[in-house]
This record gives structure tokens, C-alpha cells and sequence, in this order.
């Protein structure tokens, strides 16, 4: 069923209170009520104020029954009332604070932690700059709300009751009545000509949002920018954004003009009829001088906090749609969600099978029919065309997706049926593309496994032939990498990859185009040392270049989504297919030397010829 807007608001409240006072946690509520109690203190104190105050001019001003001791006693009692309410103020203050501060963290860290938790299909398909400046937003209208509006708008509120009491009581029902009313009329007033202002609101913060976004994108890809000399056109792209906000920004602001005349047309008409009417009654004899001063006094109380009620109530609707827009995220699908009651796997050597498994990317086919088996301690290589659906591979065995027809299995476990956590503990991923935390490299590569020791560090980084370049950095493993890893350079930025691949100690291993960013002698350096870390373990390769593959137990060539051939090296060379067409596109530039070693098969030793079209050199 779909929600009613108060219905959202009221669903959005219990949300917050959920965070602000979580069940069973009676020291947080403890707070709150004395916070509330504070608050109920501090309005008391305001209130008597104006009392205290008009007393204290008609005694001044009545020399016949003038008495020194109650006049002293008046003022007493109103500097402490005045001293009271800011005391009891800044006790509210104080005891609410961390309240207020805990539930913007604790709702913050849910989202964050939930945004972990969806698909990778979430993630490509969000910007990173929005989605921040969302949450950063979402945490800032909690706060608000939770500090600004329960602490001063209800309050004004319930002052505005008490007041309007206290001048029927003592007054009449003619200034209550129209304290009542011209409350009324504002507040009425102000939240409807608020609510058609926050459609402007809501278009500048979306355009907010498009600046930070392309400001973001564009900073991350700084590299690129300065590859192409666009760095006027990612300018104009800022600006064409940043057009738009002002726009938005002005059209918002003009609007307030209109709230703030309406506003103070009607304090203005409400002070007027209530200042008269108590100069009528003065000169009666009905009020006295002290009278006229305590009602002037309630009025100044109450309408020069209702200045602030436009803004308020604006705040408030803007923080609403904030918190909306990040408790959203709550909102969102999954998409991979481990089954109830899921066990973690228990691998026992880690062999892999794909059975017949289909996967599709919304309406695109990717993988069609694929079967295949890596035996535990062997190593599978996929090669083919790009765009043929290797990568999809990974991610399936990841389960950063699950597929759509067929079963991925591991030692015989069904994926989707054990834990996703405990899949991926079991699977060292060496990526092609390796971005990095905008932290030491020491701390890139300890990422690889929690508590690793820095023994077990270095250790790592000497197998991924990292080690001496680290040695040479001034500040060694406290090196900062930059954003995204930009002070490396790719081949430095996949061999921290590989050393905290290694440093993980999975019993399967990924390499998607482990070695792509590397120079040929470090490549085979590297592809040694994977070679040796990976022995006896379950190993699937992601290939481009053949050479690296070519002693594989098995390859798997792929396209279109379907594996075509299938052989060791020699068998698929042999076959004269697809495998043998890449092999021959990538052996035309190889020096007759690397020809050789690039061909040679280690299980027999033996250096297999070239293609007959291979140029001599």
C-alpha cells in the first residue's frame, strides 16, 4: 500500500526514535527524561519571568504601598527565574547531546554498513559523489530534528498554551484569544506557503548533488583529465552544475521574501490589537502599568521566537526529505541475501564447478549454458574475447551475483546456500584493475587479512617482488599511496594487489589479468611467485595474455557466453580454433627469444613451434 505523506513523516519519526532511544537501553532514556525535565524547568522560569517583571514596575510605580523588602525580593526572584532558564537551558542541552550524537552515528553507520551489503548491480549503477553527500545530508537533518525542533519548536508550542492560560486567568479571555489566533494564523500561514516553497528546496539540493557528483567523478579521474587536456570542459561541466544550483538557489531565496512579509503582516496585526486593548484597559483602570508591561513582555516571549517558525518548519520538512532520501538506501534490495539460517562453507581442498549456469545483466545475456570444473590443487585458465563473459565468472564464484538458471558450487556447496562472508574468506582475488585506500601501503597490503603482523607484511610484499621498491621509499611501509592509489604505478598498485592476495592465505585464488600492468621481466618474476604460492591450491586464472597461461592444467575458451574450446596449451594450439587465432595475434610481436619462452610447456618442457605466419626477426 502506498504511503500517505503524514503517514511517511510518522513512519520516518519512528525510524529516528528507534536510533534515539533503542529499546531496552534505559541510560539513554534515563536522559531523555531528564532532558525533558530540563526543558520543562526552563520554560517554567520563562514563563513566571513576565509575573515577576510586571510586579516589580507596579511597586516601583506605587509610592503609597512602596515596601523595600518585597521590591528586593521580586527582583531576587526574577534574576533567578532569568538565571534558572539558562541554566536549566544549557542542563538540557548538555543531557541530550550525546542522545543526539549517538543516534546520528548509529543511523549513519546502518546505512553504511547496509550499502556494503547490496548487490554490486547497486553500485554500478549509483554515482559515489550523490550518494555521500546523501548520507551527509541524512545524518545533518537527524541531528537537526533531534536538536533543534524537539528542543525548541515543541516547546514554543507548549509555551504558547501555558501563556495563553496565564493572560485568561489574569487578563481576560480577549488576550488569549488573540494570542491563540494570531498563533494560529501564522503557523498556518507558515507551513503552507513552506510547502510550496519546498519543491525549490528539493530541485537546488538535487542540483547540489549533481555538482558534487561531477565534482567527484572529475577529481577521480584527474589522471584521465589531464590525458585528454579536458580539463576546460570538466570545467564548464562544474559550471553548466553549478548554474543550475544558483538558479534553484535565487528562486529559493526569493520565496522567502513572500513567507517573511506574510509573517510579520500578521505578528504585526496581533501585537497591534493586544497592545491596544491594553491601553484600553489602562486607562479604565482595569490593568495596571506592571499588567501592560507583563503582556508586552508574554508577546515579545512568544513572537519573536515564531520568527523563526518559517525557517524552522522549512528545516524541518527539508530534514525530513533528507533522512528519507538515506533511510532510503534501507529500502533497496539486497539482491544477494544469504538464505535464513546459512552455515559457512567448509572447504576441503576448494575445487570449483559451474554447472550449466546462465547469467544475464538486466536484458543482456552474458553467460549461456557454462560448465566447468576446477579440481581442487589445479589450475583452470578462461581466456577470450572481450566482452565474452570472463569477469562475470568471478563475480559469480564471489557472489557479488547469483546466477539466473544453473549452480555454482565449491567443494560441493551450493553458494547460495552458505554464507557469503565465509565464500569470500575462502577466495584470494587478485583484480585487474586494483584500487587502493587513500592510506599507507603497508596498510593496502595488511588489508589482505586483520591482524596480520608486520613480519607476515613484509613477508608478503617479498613474494610479490613489491619488497625492494618499499625499501627504497623514504618512509618505507608509511609511504601514503594517494586517492585510489595514484602516487604508484599500475604495476607497483597490482603487485601490492598480490601481496595482499597473498597475505590472505585463501585456499582458492583468483587472478583476473594478475600480471596486465607489469613489465616482462617482472612479470615473469611475479608469475614465479604466484606459481609458488598457489601449488597444491585451486587456482582459476582470468587471461589475456596466453603466455602466462600456457601451463595450466586445462583452459576454457570463451565467447559469447558459451566455452567453445576447451584443452591444455598444446591440444587448443593443435585444434587450429579461436584459441589458436589469439595465440598467433599476440606471438606476431614477440622477439624470437620471448617466442620461446612464451611457448614452452612446462608439463613436458618441450618448446612448441610458432605459427608458420609468425614474421622472422
Amino acid at each position: 500500500m502506498k504511503q500517505t505523506g503524514l503517514s511517511k513523516t510518522f513512519a520516518l519519526l519512528g525510524q529516528l526514535w528507534s536510533y534515539t532511544a533503542p529499546r531496552g537501553d534505559w541510560c539513554v532514556r534515563g536522559r531523555i527524561a531528564a532532558a525533558f525535565s530540563a526543558l520543562v524547568a526552563a520554560r517554567g522560569s520563562n514563563i513566571i519571568t513576565p509575573l515577576l517583571y510586571g510586579a516589580t514596575v507596579d511597586m516601583v510605580n506605587d509610592e503609597s504601598g512602596f515596601s523595600l523588602k518585597i521590591l528586593l525580593v521580586l527582583v531576587a526572584g526574577y534574576a533567578l527565574a532569568r538565571l534558572g532558564q539558562q541554566v536549566f537551558s544549557e542542563a538540557k542541552q548538555y543531557l541530550f547531546a550525546a542522545v543526539a550524537q549517538r543516534a546520528v552515528r548509529g543511523a549513519a553507520i546502518t546505512c553504511f554498513a547496509y550499502l556494503h551489503q547490496l548487490s554490486l548491480r547497486f553500485h554500478l549503477e549509483r554515482q559515489t559523489g550523490g550518494l555521500t553527500r546523501a548520507i551527509d545530508r541524512g545524518a545533518k537533518g537527524i541531528e537537526f530534528l533531534l536538536t533543534i525542533v524537539f528542543f525548541e519548536v515543541l516547546p514554543l508550542f507548549v509555551e504558547v498554551v501555558l501563556v495563553s492560560v496565564i493572560l485568561w486567568l489574569m487578563f481576560g479571555g480577549f488576550y488569549a484569544a488573540v494570542t491563540m489566533l494570531t498563533v494560529a494564523a501564522y503557523a498556518y500561514f507558515t507551513i503552507r506557503v513552506t510547502e510550496w516553497r519546498i519543491k525549490f528546496r528539493r530541485e537546488m539540493n538535487e542540483a547540489d548533488e549533481q555538482a558534487a557528483t561531477r565534482a567527484v567523478d572529475s577529481l577521480l579521474n584527474y589522471e584521465t583529465v589531464k590525458y585528454f587536456n579536458a580539463e576546460g570542459s570538466e570545467t564548464e561541466r562544474y559550471d553548466e552544475a553549478l548554474k543550475r544550483y544558483e538558479k534553484m538557489a535565487v528562486r529559493s531565496r526569493t520565496s522567502l521574501s513572500i513567507v517573511n512579509i506574510g509573517q510579520g503582516t500578521i505578528i504585526a496585526i496581533g501585537m497591534m490589537m493586544m497592545m491596544g486593548m491594553a491601553a484600553l484597559h489602562i486607562q479604565e483602570g482595569r490593568l495596571t502599568v506592571g499588567d501592560f508591561v507583563a503582556v508586552n513582555t508574554y508577546l515579545l516571549q512568544l513572537y519573536v521566537p515564531l520568527n523563526f517558525l518559517g525557517w524552522f518548519y522549512r528545516e524541518l520538512r527539508q530534514s525530513l526529505v533528507d533522512m528519507e532520501r538515506m533511510f532510503s538506501f534501507l529500502d533497496e534490495p539486497v539482491g544477494v541475501r544469504d538464505r535464513d539460517g546459512a552455515a559457512d562453507i567448509a572447504i576441503d581442498g576448494g575445487s570449483v564447478s559451474f554447472e550449466d549456469v546462465h547469467f544475464a545483466y538486466k536484458d543482456r545475456p552474458i553467460l549461456r549454458g557454462v560448465s566447468f570444473e576446477v579440481p581442487k590443487g589445479k589450475r583452470v585458465a578462461i581466456v577470450g574475447p572481450s566482452g565474452s563473459g570472463k569477469t562475470t565468472i568471478s563475480r559469480l564464484l564471489f557472489r557479488f551475483y547469483d546466477p539466473d538458471r544453473g549452480t555454482v558450487r565449491i567443494d560441493g556447496h551450493n553458494l547460495t546456500e552458505v554464507t557469503q562472508s565465509s565464500v569470500r574468506g575462502a577466495i584470494g582475488m587478485v583484480p585487474q584493475d586494483t584500487v587502493m585506500f587513500n592510506a599507507t601501503i603497508g596498510y593496502n597490503i595488511g588489508y589482505g587479512r586483520a591482524g596480520a603482523t608486520q613480519d607476515e607484511v613484509e613477508q608478503a610484499s617479498r613474494m610479490a617482488a613489491i619488497d625492494g621498491f618499499i625499501a627504497m621509499l623514504p618512509e618505507k611501509y608509511e609511504t601514503m599511496v594517494g586517492e585510489r592509489g595514484l602516487k604508484l604505478s599500475g604495476g607497483e598498485k597490482q603487485r601490492v594487489a598480490i601481496a595482499r592476495a597473498i597475505l590472505k592465505g585463501p585456499s582458492i585464488f583468483l587472478f583476473d589479468e594478475a600480471t596486465s600492468a607489469l613489465d616482462s621481466r617482472t612479470e615473469k618474476e611475479i608469475q614465479a611467485s604466484l606459481n609458488e604460492v598457489s601449488k597444491a591450491r585451486t587456482t582459476l586464472v582470468i587471461a589475456h595474455r596466453l603466455s602466462t597461461i600456457v601451463d595450466a592444467d586445462e583452459i576454457l575458451v570463451l565467447s559469447e557466453g558459451q566455452i567453445v574450446e576447451r584443452g591444455r596449451h598444446r591440444d587448443l594450439l593443435a585444434q587450429d580454433g579461436l584459441y589458436r587465432q589469439m595465440w598467433e595475434r599476440q606471438s606476431k610481436g614477440f622477439s624470437g627469444t620471448e617466442d620461446e619462452t612464451a611457448a614452452a610447456s612446462t608439463t613436458g618442457g618441450e618448446i612448441l613451434p610458432l605459427p608458420q605466419s609468425q614474421p622472422a626477426e
